[in-house]
């Protein structure tokens, strides 16, 4: 008989035990999710395209990973000195807050936390000064404050209001609604990076497009010409038999006009265009084809050493065509003037890269060319856009560069070359990183920077550039999946950092100039990888996918 309320206690507090394990598993699940939630809107922040883009997705998730029931975001405008909401889909009505003289509500209570650029917690709405209520208001019951920060500018302010309870944001909701106020922040910032560097390549493209007019009125003259001309002795046969040969050449003049008029309305379709295979060897053969009349018209030798050698890259054909073709004219107008008169045009494939050599002959052996990179004043850059030829070039990974000696100038293309068709074939049917990855990119080098960010998001991969100095707190304030660090001469800090976050950050790739053995080693102990320059896609791949494994939950 006794046995029996002991079982029954013993079986009572096993249910107790069992009801506190499934209370406490589901508080941490609840929790799980909720960071899941927050890691994932803190990366589509950063990854958001423009304003709207980043309330909207503050409406849509911030109340799961915090008890708000409003969220609103204001960015400071200069013009007009005042605090706009941003619109949302939810909220679609514009206002705007002076900073000089703030409407009632909250809107005034935004200004003053941009004033101090301090957080700003108002547990009862009703009973704080800072709110000006009026009547017939609508009103939450407790907000938070945020400010915008980026180093030393204040963007705006991020409110997040909740209409049930007084007091509603304890200190832990408060440090992550500041958390996600820095990712807006450096969003933003990056959103006017990108317009600032979209501005400047479409001012570069019209800038490049005026030279291409000018120099496609000159060119069409010849042709245009001999086309009235001969025209003009056609019709004094007046019936009688045409020679074939005036019919030949007006038909050839002809073709000539429409090829450079074609090319002017290929270069205008560039924005449209998308990257392809490019035979840079091919491509090369056509524009010499093409200025052969004037060649031979002004008495230069050519001499074409096109490498047998297939040299494919990625790129768009047009802005690959334009660039050489202004370098072919630039060539053909200091060599005109020269008592050599010759043209080589080279090409081969050295080290994964396409090299184009165009050499040419300059007016004297006692002269040399001054440098057009060095001075973009000088007569020669005006006519070749040297500056918007490197951007193009750049843009698909390569460099020019300009040789001069006595009596001889020349220019060196280097463009990086695509793979053959086995290779790629054989890397099609290779894994891929199944999904898209987070990653920090830190490297002085604007050009280099620029050519990773494209590499990484044609994958699909999201990519923050960051400053070296900026790097360990934009480490602590989001989760990346990778940090890649490139070094570069005279750079230094990537192993201090190493040390600062290697436990926070799952993988760290080394960029460098060179493959070193024993680094490669030491920072794959501690879960690292070396990439060597040039960066090829297969290594790429490879640590991608490896990553990618790694950051999977398991």
């Amino acid at each position: 008989m006794q046995a029996a309320p002991l079982l029954l206690s013993a079986l009572g507090a096993i249910a107790i035990l069992l009801g506190g394990w499934w209370i406490r598993e589901r508080r941490l699940g609840a929790q799980r999710r909720s960071v899941r939630a927050f890691h994932a809107l803190s990366e589509d922040i950063i990854a958001a395209s423009s304003p709207s883009a980043i309330a909207e997705k503050l409406t849509a998730v911030l109340p799961e990973v915090t008890r708000a029931t409003g969220v609103e975001l204001y960015l400071f405008d200069r013009p007009t000195k005042s605090l706009e909401r941003v619109l949302t889909a939810d909220d679609p009505e514009p206002m705007a807050a002076p900073i000089d003289a703030p409407p009632e509500g909250l809107a005034n209570a935004a200004v003053v936390c941009f004033r101090n650029r301090t957080l700003l917690s108002i547990p009862d709405v009703r009973r704080n000064p800072l709110v000006k209520v009026g009547s017939k208001m609508s009103l939450p019951r407790s907000a938070l404050f945020v400010p915008l920060l980026s180093q030393q500018e204040t963007l705006g302010v991020l409110q997040v209001e909740n209409s049930r309870r007084v007091g509603y944001f304890s200190p832990e909701e408060q440090a992550a609604v500041q958390h996600l106020a820095n990712q807006v922040a450096a969003s933003l910032k990056l959103q006017e990076q990108q317009k600032m560097r979209e501005q400047l390549f479409h001012s570069e493209k019209l800038a490049a497009t005026g030279q291409l007019i000018s120099g496609v009125a000159n060119e069409l003259s010849a042709p245009l010409d001999s086309i009235m001309k001969l025209a003009a002795s056609l019709a004094d046969y007046e019936g009688r038999a045409v020679p074939e040969g005036d019919l030949h050449q007006l038909a050839s003049e002809a073709r000539r006009a429409s090829e450079i008029v074609e090319r002017l309305v290929s270069f205008a379709r560039q924005d449209h265009a998308s990257p392809q295979h490019v035979d840079v060897g091919r491509l090369l053969t056509a524009l010499i084809r093409f200025r052969d009349p004037e060649w031979k018209a002004l008495g230069l030798r050519v001499q074409q050493r096109i490498g047998p050698e297939p040299a494919l890259v990625l790129g768009v054909e047009g802005q690959i065509d334009q660039v050489f073709l202004n370098l072919l004219v630039h060539a053909e107008q200091h060599a005109a003037q020269s008592p050599a008169k010759t043209i080589l045009v080279k090409t081969s494939v050295l080290g994964g890269r396409a090299l184009v050599e165009i050499d040419y002959s300059t007016q004297s052996p006692e002269e040399t060319e001054p440098d057009p990179f060095a001075d973009p004043s000088s007569p020669g850059a005006v006519k070749l856009g040297l500056e918007v030829c490197q951007g193009i070039l750049r843009n698909h990974g390569g460099e020019i560069r300009l040789r001069r000696r006595s009596g001889q100038s020349g220019f060196e293309v280097e463009l990086p070359v695509v793979r053959p068709a086995v290779e790629q074939s054989a890397l099609a049917g290779a894994p891929r990183a199944t999904r898209s990855l987070t990653l920090m990119l830190v490297d002085s080098d604007q050009d280099a920077q620029f050519q990773l960010l494209s590499l990484l998001g044609a994958r699909g991969h999201r990519v923050v550039p960051v400053a070296a100095e900026a790097a360990v707190d934009m480490a602590q304030r989001l989760r990346f999946d990778a940090v890649l660090w490139a070094v570069r001469s005279g750079s230094r800090g990537w192993s201090e950092f190493h040390e600062r976050v290697r436990a926070s950050i799952q993988a760290f790739v080394l960029i460098s100039d060179g493959y070193d053995q024993q680094l490669a080693r030491s920072l794959a102990e501690s879960g690292g990888f070396l990439l060597a320059r040039p960066v090829q896609d297969s290594a790429m791949e490879r640590i991608l996918r490896e990553i990618d494994t790694r950051s999977q939950p398991v």
